[in-house]
């Protein structure tokens, strides 16, 4: 107990020191503990430790177990180079809003929970008040250069010169050809309490961008997604794809191990030499994204969807009257087993090739054929002609790019 009798010592310590700082804090804290702390970001960056190590910048965590929700303390391996520490962490999410996470250290055997709960209790809110303060800062610090993104990748800036002048105070040269790389996290609603996964989402996006180019990434995030503005290198520009492939990969990975249930997803604009045109790579990874979504690509490129980019953004009323000319016809000779219409699907992914749609439906060449004769039969045209086969493909992308049913 305190003085009065009412208050305990380690309550007096921490209020005490608190208001001389984050490291005071965080020095007293462990003291009273009798471990070693540690306080990160949401993206485990190290914001204050009393474990000194020269790699202790950022880590990785492997949480025991499953957690109860995404306030509740657990059990964790912390992961660095060279160094495996053992810990208790606790989020400090004061809202249910994560601004960060509160590690207990230790060597070997884990600490009872129950003496040390009311001590963290007590330095949760006052590390909350700590890191607010941070993000009130944080945040008035990039307005600016939040409003400078806006502005690029909605096109209100018009001269390629403002853009370059704009560009140098953060470091970030748009002389350089540059592409847009679109992620977001599909299930993820920007007011839920996991509202910090976009922040742990850039944090990772930087750490790779700065990790592949040395130098300030040009990156931003709104909602749950987050663009990154990606510099292309001079006469390399026919290999970017393998660049940007590499990256999305990498940022992937860092997420998962960070997030293990959540997954991210791209799309890339195509790349453009001057700036002023970088918003329509904006617009472009967009649409990308969303017609990667419905074609199962992974990291789809706008410059590689073809014939989806026309028929993505055309006429809807248009599109159907199209599909059911080339289509509609099918289901009303649909014969069950012979499922003539999924048969055709399979031919047409196959890009027409007996062998390959063969194997792929499991049926001999001599069944394929008389059934894909009967198809022929049915919409009145050859399957080996060119203006057939463009029509059938045109319309089975319109049918998933758009959802179509059978009876659309």
């Amino acid at each position: 107990m305190g003085k009065n009798g009412l208050i305990p010592d380690y309550m007096h310590k921490l209020l005490k020191t608190s208001g001389q700082g984050l490291d005071a804090l965080t020095c007293t804290l462990a003291e009273v503990l009798g471990y070693p702390v540690l306080v990160s970001t949401p993206a485990y960056d190290t914001i204050s430790t009393t474990l000194l190590h020269p790699d202790l910048n950022s880590f990785q965590v492997e949480i025991a177990g499953k957690r109860k929700d995404i306030e509740s303390s657990f059990s964790c391996t912390i992961l660095v180079k060279n160094l495996r520490l053992k810990g208790l962490g606790w989020p400090i999410a004061p809202s249910g809003r994560v601004l960060g996470y509160l590690f207990a250290l230790y060597d070997q055997g884990e600490p009872n929970l129950g003496p040390i709960q009311a001590i963290i209790e007590t330095a949760l809110p006052l590390y909350a008040i700590h890191l607010q303060n941070q993000l009130m800062l944080k945040q008035e610090k990039h307005k600016t250069k939040d409003s400078f993104f806006y502005d690029l990748l909605y096109g209100n800036l018009k001269r390629n010169d403002d853009i370059i002048n704009m560009g140098e105070v953060w470091g970030w040269d748009f002389r350089k050809v540059h592409v847009v790389l679109f992620l977001i996290l599909p299930n993820h609603e920007p007011h839920a309490p996991n509202w910090h996964l976009v922040e742990v989402l850039q944090k990772a996006v930087d750490r790779v961008l700065i990790s592949k180019y040395h130098k300030s990434p040009a990156t931003t995030s709104k909602q749950n997604e987050v663009v990154a503005i990606i510099p292309l290198e001079e006469g390399k520009l026919v290999k970017y794809k393998q660049t940007i492939v590499s990256l999305a990969e990498s940022i992937s990975c860092q997420f998962k191990t960070i997030e293990p249930g959540h997954q991210v997803a791209f799309g890339v604009g195509q790349a453009y030499a001057e700036p002023k045109d970088l918003f329509r790579s904006y617009q472009e990874a967009k649409v990308a994204y969303e017609m990667g979504s419905l074609l199962g690509v992974d990291i789809p490129f706008f410059s590689e969807m073809g014939l989806e980019r026309i028929l993505y953004k055309h006429d809807l009323e248009d599109l159907k009257e199209y599909h059911n000319h080339v289509l509609g016809v099918l289901p009303e000779y649909d014969e069950g087993k012979d499922n003539l219409f999924s048969l055709l699907e399979s031919f047409v992914d196959n890009q027409f090739d007996m062998n390959k749609t063969a194997e792929a439906t499991f049926l001999h060449r001599n069944t394929l054929r008389y059934r894909l004769n009967k198809v022929e039969e049915i919409i009145g045209h050859s399957l080996a002609d060119i203006n057939t086969r463009l029509d059938l493909t045109a319309a089975f992308k319109i049918r998933r790019l758009h959802r179509f049913d059978l009876e659309t």
